[in-house]
């Protein structure tokens, strides 16, 4: 069986069957704000809906997600990877240092905790949703982050919640 796959904000990743971006960086990506436009695939379509790093910068989330949601076949999935806002990166000079000098400014417009998230889903209409606290390799060089995550979630009075900078979320239809 072929799996139909939507890789949302895609940007260089090749995940997928299907890719639509804001900003195509390939000429088979095609060019969608998904903040505000709908997608261009029938109902049902897709077993799957990916999307990392995207959520966290969407002005209109609920938009993007009605729309993941209607393109997905019946217990189809979506699988979301995002910033966790309850990070300790997210609260110190590194994230000035490490974001916003890397990528020119703050382009998020909301970090989440798993609980927002689910949220965001089950308003939506999702079902089965899991979440996990987990630390994403990015273009970003973020070695001082996995070291002092790594440190930190080793401390027995420390927390997933606070020492993983991402959140991955999956659900289905």
């Amino acid at each position: 069986m072929n799996k139909k796959i939507l890789n949302v904000g895609c940007g260089n990743d090749t995940y997928g069957t299907d890719f639509v971006d804001a900003k195509p960086r390939r000429k088979e990506v095609l060019k969608i704000n998904v903040d505000e436009e709908s997608l261009p695939y029938k109902n049902n379509y897709f077993d799957e809906v990916y999307s990392t790093f995207l959520f966290e910068h969407l002005t209109k989330p609920n938009f993007a997600l009605k729309e993941m949601y209607r393109t997905l076949k019946p217990k189809g999935k979506i699988i979301i990877i995002t910033d966790n806002a309850g990070c300790w990166v997210w609260h110190t000079p590194f994230t000035k240092i490490n974001y916003g000098v890397h990528w020119g400014s703050d382009k998020h417009y909301a970090l989440y905790t798993p609980h927002h998230l689910k949220n965001h889903l089950r308003k939506v209409g999702f079902k089965n949703i899991r979440t996990k606290y987990i630390l994403v390799e990015t273009k970003v060089p973020i070695w001082y982050v996995r070291i002092i995550s790594n440190i930190l979630y080793s401390l027995p009075f420390f927390f997933k919640r606070n020492a993983l900078p991402h959140i991955i979320i999956t659900a289905t239809k």
